[in-house]
């Protein structure tokens, strides 16, 4: 090939002007006249790590150590693509070969210990990345590498102060900036939270998943500026097939379980992408009793234990074996005391997913129960190669996981209607009533309640909405205002979530022309004490694309009626399964209109009122036979094994 050299320069020109693929179809034309170039097969390689395609960036760069074994930087970028697609153990001694050719390469150090921490052996990362530091301590990506590693050590301070050294170095460096924002949202400090999610967007409006939690900290403000506009945006994205919002998030955004879906499946290609796994088609080993593991995040203080603790302490120990697998961040009283219903319980938050795979495997784990799903604190990572031949998700999630690892989700006819199941990739499990578990009993305050003592008026009828701020879109807002000046002699009583979203709703109420009086703020209490208080309401009005679930099912334990609307996706259905499970249908509207409606005349009509309140107290019960619920997910279990 004539000017052989001049076509390098040429590629590598491209290269770092960021045309990549013109790069590579001229580094791989070159080849044709030079295989035996390890240069070119180590460029063709680091671009495509560039590119994230980790399995040809491997490909290239094997070949061209297998030409030169002895350039450090060979090895560091094949340990950098190893440790994409999870491989950090074979990364790790590549990494060794690098700085046992260069002992001072900074990547290589750095990289070690980011290893070590997917790893979660969190010693020998900081002994890495302290060792960065003294070859080069105004490294901003080191900095926010170690940012990293001590949030995954829940030591927000620290976190900080390295994401803070990092943005001193380099004012603008995205990561570092959306770092700090996402401590504010998990921390609940929303204010500061939208602070440094509007920065990262204003200086990359395309910054992963950016969009999404800025929108997610607005609703839990109840800041609905530029609402249509970031809506028109995200599902633009999802169109685009852009990673505009994560799952989660979107659930309370919009009512198109197609979009759920689409989107999900988006998330799915980048989060698991690069892990490198194989489906084994695992088969279940029979023994004497069938074995279910139950995953999650939640085995502490929250509301999926709340549901499932009866699960546990019901379950046929004759039949059934059951172990617990904790990967979350809280270990209360309730963490301690669940534990003895299970024959083994794991803490497995610092295992690797290798770790955890082997673990379940070596257990002979028939069925995996998925109770976190695409929420906080996850661990989604540990079903791909199966933790169990049947893997399935179960209350936490309320959606489709868009996955091809969990093979079912637990449901009910009423929840996913057959028209449904195709957006969903996981098969239906339906239970015979309500899909949506309740303890028997729960611990109730004595303490007496008053309408004064609560500051609610006593002669006014009482709508309420119990649900978290973010569920509270302006169309439904729009509703309850309407509902109020339908209804004259009606307050609205919310829970005041914080200051922000509170000043927000009452500055939207009188807007629409409501007396701000007419809103009361519902002050945080102890859950049994809340539990108390729900008596004093009237009439539940339920929230819309997110309804209230366990609250939802908090006001019937509490004899309060709720009205829900019922749409097409998940979470727009959970209040109208609960009120189908004990016949009360009548509560369930599909429409805006007919909501608004209903609420006016049940607020009206004092007969029809206590009729249904006389139907819910009757009918109550059978939402927490938890006994019978646990009998009808055992049938389930069975059916899957036998």
């Amino acid at each position: 090939m004539k000017n052989f050299q001049e076509n390098l320069n040429n590629a590598k020109n491209l290269h770092k002007s960021g045309k990549i693929n013109k790069a590579i179809n001229i580094y791989k034309k070159l080849l044709k006249f030079n295989n035996s170039d390890a240069q070119i097969y180590y460029l063709i390689g680091t671009a495509f790590l560039q590119k994230k395609n980790y399995v040809e960036s491997i490909n290239y760069l094997n070949q061209a150590i297998s030409i030169r074994k002895d350039i450090p930087i060979y090895f560091n970028n094949l340990g950098i693509a190893l440790s994409q697609l999870n491989q950090n153990e074979d990364a790790l001694k590549n990494y060794k070969k690098a700085l046992e050719l260069k002992p001072d390469l900074i990547d290589a150090i750095i990289n070690s210990g980011i290893a070590y921490k997917k790893l979660f052996k969190y010693k020998k990362a900081i002994k890495y990345f302290d060792k960065s530091l003294k070859i080069d301590p105004n490294n901003y990506l080191l900095l926010n590498n170690i940012g990293n590693l001590y949030k995954s050590l829940g030591d927000t301070e620290e976190a900080h102060k390295f994401y803070d050294r990092a943005l001193k170095i380099k004012d603008d460096y995205c990561d570092s900036i959306n770092n700090k924002a996402e401590l504010y949202l998990q921390k609940k400090d929303f204010k500061k939270a939208l602070v440094y999610f509007e920065k990262v967007i204003k200086i990359n409006p395309k910054f992963t998943y950016a969009l999404g939690k800025l929108i997610h900290t607005k609703k839990h403000l109840c800041d609905w500026s530029d609402y249509d506009l970031n809506l028109d945006k995200v599902l633009n994205g999802i169109k685009n097939k852009e990673t505009v919002i994560e799952p989660f998030p979107m659930l309370s955004l919009i009512d198109d379980p197609d979009l759920q879906l689409k989107n999900a499946i988006i998330y799915n290609n980048l989060e698991f992408k690069k892990y490198n796994y194989e489906d084994n088609n695992l088969k279940s080993i029979k023994s004497d009793k069938i074995r279910i593991g139950y995953y999650g995040a939640e085995f502490f203080n929250h509301p999926v234990l709340q549901l499932t603790k009866d699960i546990f302490k019901s379950h046929d120990k004759s039949k059934f074996e059951m172990y617990g697998f904790f990967h979350g961040p809280v270990k209360d009283k309730m963490h301690f005391e669940i534990q003895k219903y299970f024959k083994k319980f794991f803490d497995i938050n610092n295992n690797s997913i290798e770790e955890v795979v082997e673990l379940s495997r070596s257990l002979k784990i028939n069925i995996a129960i998925n109770l976190t799903g695409h929420t906080a604190d996850s661990k989604n990572s540990i079903y791909l190669s199966r933790v169990a031949p049947v893997q399935i998700s179960f209350v936490g999630y309320s959606g489709t996981m868009g996955t091809n690892f969990m093979d079912y989700i637990i449901g009910d006819k009423f929840l996913i209607p057959k028209k449904n199941y195709k957006f969903y990739t996981e098969k239906i499990l339906n239970m015979p009533n309500c899909f949506f578990p309740g303890p028997n009993k729960i611990n109730v305050s004595e303490k007496k309640f008053s309408r004064k003592t609560v500051n609610l008026p006593e002669e006014s009828f009482v709508f309420g909405s119990f649900n978290n701020s973010y569920k509270i879109t302006p169309e439904i807002f729009t509703a309850w205002m309407s509902i109020l000046k339908l209804t004259k002699k009606s307050v609205l009583w919310l829970l005041d979530n914080n200051q922000i979203a509170t000043s927000n709703l009452i500055n939207e109420a009188k807007r629409q022309g409501v007396e701000a009086s007419r809103i009361i703020f519902a002050e945080k209490v102890y859950y049994d004490e809340h539990l108390k208080r729900f008596e004093l309401m009237d009439l539940s009005l339920d929230t819309f694309p997110y309804n209230g679930h366990t609250t939802t099912s908090e006001a019937i334990r509490s004899g309060v009626p709720p009205i829900t609307l019922a749409g097409n996706s998940f979470t727009s259905r959970v209040a109208g399964s609960l009120l189908n499970g004990i016949g009360l249908n009548e509560l369930i509207s599909t429409n805006i209109k007919e909501y608004i409606s209903l609420a006016c005349e049940l607020a009206s009509n004092k007969s029809k009122y206590q009729s249904i309140k006389k139907k819910l107290e009757e009918n109550s019960k059978i939402l927490f036979d938890s006994k019978k619920y646990t009998k009808d997910l055992e049938n389930i279990y069975e059916n899957l094994v036998i």
